[in-house]
């Protein structure tokens, strides 16, 4: 038996080696282990250092077990050893002197080199995962805080949508109490009003809730209301009045609906659900700021609707004054034109009237009649007939131009249409030279009546410029079609205008004529009618050289 066997019990390999360093002793493990050993020089080849020396001045010609053997002292050290299958192997070698023998132990620290490197892949595996974690949580509540922000604001673009599409306030209170309902899962939502002193219960999407009903509250919810905060409390009456006990833990939650230091009311809800304020603050003042703003808009548009009727109940009854005072003007100027009219009827019924007194004498005498008496009443009934035609021929155009019964528009010859005024005022154009410069007009939609009372009023108008200032005056009509819009000029050459006349002519109750023959409202009710017909009217005058007045409507006016 070897006295070196007991290395045998060894887990480890272990060498001895004499004083020469050469092998003596290996046991069992170590003739495990390195089953190809065949001596140092080609054994030390297959270590390298797994640790450096930086003091070792000829460090990277030398092997560990180069160092081992030159060692005078017990030496360690780690290091690598590769197989012959090219697999590596950590070991932590140590000598020590035995009498005059070198023990060498190699310790084979793989699995604790993997074992370190395996909790230091698990420490980087678990930091790894406690980040992940980390993130995982945090990606949670972001997914939480996104599914409740996208609910919040599907809340908010529903009562906007609402808010958009109507200004009725109870269609805009039940969508936004409806909301706040389904949000908070509760069993009574309704809206009071700002009072005196109290609120009054105004509307509600709850059964059974008495409208018009007064509500008081605590005088710390009263200060939080005031103060523009949402007051939550775990409350057994609903309000101080109430008589009905709610059950326990039922929440009571008031929102304030203020516009700026205004309150106008207050929403009421109650839940027997858990209520975070902190989670739903956000979306409740939202909702009661949108609530305010469509409140105000509301009572704002009403209001304005209200306004618009009267205005519109007015703008009617000026309507029907202003048509009431154009018939008036009308009768007015029919009134002047009454001593012409009978002039020009006076005078055919005048003939008539005479030669009816010579076909009399000739009918009554008893002598046959002779045929030169034949040929007198032949001339007579030619005469009596032109007569005759004048005078209905004036009767028609006067009634024409009455028609007061015809103010809906028409289809219209222009050019007819200033004729027939022309014919009326013919005792006006007496020794006044007409000049018609009449164009070919198609058909004009307007309302003839007012038409011809504004030609009337400034052909009337000219013939007065003309009088007692020329004796050879002239009226030129001209008629044109331009741009889809009828143009019809009216020039004289009369006295013209000064700067301070042309500056009030459309004033209603201006008049340069003498008092009682002028009303004043000839021009001034001329351009209210153009502006009925959506057109204008305007002129050019200078004081000694004569005016001319422009009007223009479209053709197919609305």
């Amino acid at each position: 038996m070897n006295k070196f066997d007991f290395f045998n019990n060894y887990f480890d390999a272990v060498c001895i080696l004499s004083k020469e360093n050469e092998i003596i002793y290996k046991n069992n493990r170590f003739s495990t282990n390195f089953k190809d050993f065949i001596s140092f020089d080609r054994f030390k080849k297959r270590f390298n250092f797994n640790l450096c020396f930086l003091s070792s001045d000829n460090f990277s010609n030398q092997t560990p077990i180069d160092l081992l053997l030159n060692s005078k002292e017990n030496f360690h050290t780690f290091c690598s050893y590769q197989n012959s299958n090219g697999t590596y192997i950590y070991y932590y070698i140590y000598t020590f002197k035995y009498n005059n023998y070198k023990a060498v132990i190699f310790k084979d620290v793989t699995s604790a080199e993997d074992l370190e490197t395996l909790n230091r892949q698990y420490s980087i595996l678990r930091a790894d995962f406690t980040n992940l974690r980390e993130t995982q949580e945090q990606n949670t509540k972001l997914q939480e805080l996104t599914q409740a922000q996208v609910l919040k604001m599907g809340i908010i673009n529903r009562i906007s949508l609402v808010i958009r599409e109507t200004n009725d306030i109870q269609t805009i209170l039940d969508c936004a109490l409806k909301e706040i309902n389904n949000l908070l899962g509760s069993f009574k939502t309704y809206f009071a009003t700002k009072e005196k002193n109290y609120f009054k219960l105004r509307y509600s999407v709850s059964k059974n809730i008495q409208i018009n009903t007064v509500l008081e509250f605590e005088e710390e919810v009263n200060t939080q209301i005031k103060n523009k905060n949402i007051s939550v409390n775990t409350c057994l009456k609903e309000h101080l009045s109430s008589e009905e006990i709610m059950t326990k833990g039922t929440k009571r939650i008031i929102i304030p609906v203020y516009t700026k230091n205004k309150l106008l009311g207050i929403i009421v809800t109650l839940t027997r659900q858990t209520f975070n304020l902190e989670d739903n603050k956000e979306i409740l003042q939202s909702i009661s700021v949108q609530l305010a703003s469509s409140i105000i808009q509301a009572g704002l548009i009403e209001q304005l609707n209200k306004k618009n009727k009267k205005l519109q109940k007015t703008l009617n009854e000026l309507k029907e004054t202003q048509m009431q005072l154009i018939n008036t003007e009308k009768m007015a100027s029919i009134g002047q034109l009454i001593s012409g009219v009978a002039h020009e009827i006076n005078t055919p019924l005048a003939s008539i009237c005479s030669n009816n007194n010579l076909i009399n004498k000739i009918l009554s005498s008893d002598e046959p009649v002779s045929k030169n008496q034949k040929d007198i009443l032949k001339d007579l009934n030619s005469v009596d007939i032109e007569a005759a035609n004048r005078i209905s021929n004036m009767v028609k155009s006067l009634k024409r131009f009455v028609r007061l019964d015809e103010a809906e528009f028409q289809s219209a010859d222009i050019n007819k249409e200033l004729d027939l005024t022309l014919k009326l005022i013919t005792h006006e154009t007496t020794n006044i030279k007409i000049i018609k410069n009449y164009s070919q007009l198609p058909p004009v939609l307007c309302s003839v009546n007012m038409l011809n009372q504004v030609f009337m009023n400034l052909l009337v108008n000219a013939c007065h410029a003309i009088k007692n200032y020329t004796d050879n005056g002239i009226i030129t009509i001209t008629t044109l079609s331009v741009n889809n819009n009828l143009i019809v000029k009216i020039k004289d050459n009369g006295m013209g205008m000064n700067n301070e006349t042309q500056n009030k002519i459309f004033n209603a109750g201006f008049t340069t004529k003498k008092k009682g023959q002028g009303s004043g409202l000839g021009l001034s009710i001329s351009k209210k009618i153009i502006e009925l017909h959506k057109g204008n009217i305007t002129f050019s005058s200078k004081k000694d050289e004569g005016t001319e007045f422009t009007v223009s409507i479209p053709l197919n006016a609305p």
